[in-house]
C-alpha cells in the first residue's frame, strides 16, 4: 500500500510541473483507474485468504484515486477549475481515508489471525459471538471501504462523482472517457459491497467451520498489531 501511494504522489508531483498537460494524459489515467478498480475488487472477491482479499481491495482504491487525478488533470487541460477541485480534492481525501479504514480492516485481520491462527475464509465462521469487538470494527471498516453514506469513504468518492457528473454538462468530445468513468465507479462500489458482504459472512456469521474457530477469542491491542504486520 505504501508503494502504491508513493506512485500516486509521483504522478501528482510530475504532472504538476507541466503547465499545460495534454488532455490525453487525463484520459489515460481515467482508463487506468477504471481498469485497476474493477480488476482489483474482482480479484479480491475471488480470494479465500483474508489478508490477500484486503490487499487486492487496496488496488481497487488506488484505481478510484487515479480516476480522481485523471479528472483533475483533464480539468487542467481544458480549463475547468471545478474538475480540478473535485477530482484532486476527492483523490487526496481518499488517500487519507483509505489509510484509515484499510488500517482498521488489517487490524481486524490481525485479530482474527491471533484468535483463530488462520486467515483462510473456509476455516473461519461464527466469530461474531466469540469476537464481537472485532466484528463491529470490521463492519465499520467494510462500510467505509464500500463508500456507503455517513462514513469517510463515501465523502471522498462523492466528490469524484460530482466531478464526473459535471463532465456530462460540458459539450466536449474529449471527455467521453470521463463520462463513462461514472458508471464504472458505481460498478466498483457494487462489487466492493458484494466482496465485503461475502468476507464478513464467511468470517463472522454462521457457525465455526474449524476447531480453532470454535475456540477463538479477542486479542489485546498489541497482539493485533503484531499479527497485522506478520504472516504477509
Amino acid at each position: 500500500g505504501v508503494i502504491l501511494k508513493m506512485g500516486i504522489y509521483g504522478i501528482v508531483r510530475i504532472t504538476s510541473l507541466v503547465p499545460h498537460p495534454p488532455v490525453e494524459w487525463g484520459g489515460i489515467l481515467l482508463v487506468l483507474g477504471a481498469v485497476s478498480g474493477v480488476l482489483g475488487i474482482a480479484f479480491a472477491a475471488g480470494h479465500k485468504d483474508l489478508k490477500r482479499l484486503l490487499a487486492y481491495s487496496s488496488i481497487e482504491n488506488i484505481g478510484i484515486i487515479l480516476i480522481g487525478i485523471g479528472l483533475a488533470l483533464a480539468g487542467r487541460s481544458l480549463g475547468h477549475s471545478q474538475w480540478i477541485i473535485l477530482g484532486l480534492g476527492g483523490a487526496l481525501l481518499h488517500v487519507l481515508n483509505h489509510s484509515l479504514f484499510k488500517g482498521l480492516l488489517f487490524f481486524c485481520a490481525g485479530s482474527v489471525i491471533h484468535g483463530v491462527h488462520t486467515r483462510e475464509l473456509d476455516q473461519l465462521g461464527g466469530l461474531a459471538k466469540k469476537m464481537p469487538r472485532t466484528a463491529m470494527c470490521f463492519i465499520i471498516g467494510a462500510l467505509a471501504v464500500c463508500g456507503l453514506p455517513a462514513l469517510n469513504g463515501f465523502i471522498s468518492e462523492f466528490l469524484i462523482y460530482l466531478g464526473l457528473f459535471d463532465t456530462l454538462k460540458r459539450d466536449s468530445g474529449h471527455m467521453f472517457v470521463a463520462s463513462m468513468a461514472a458508471p464504472v465507479l458505481a460498478l466498483i462500489g457494487a462489487l466492493a459491497v458484494t466482496c465485503f458482504v461475502k468476507a464478513f459472512g464467511a468470517v463472522f456469521l454462521g457457525t465455526a467451520r474449524s476447531e480453532s474457530a470454535s475456540h477463538a477469542h479477542e486479542p489485546g491491542f498489541i497482539q493485533s498489531i503484531i499479527n497485522t504486520n506478520s504472516q504477509t
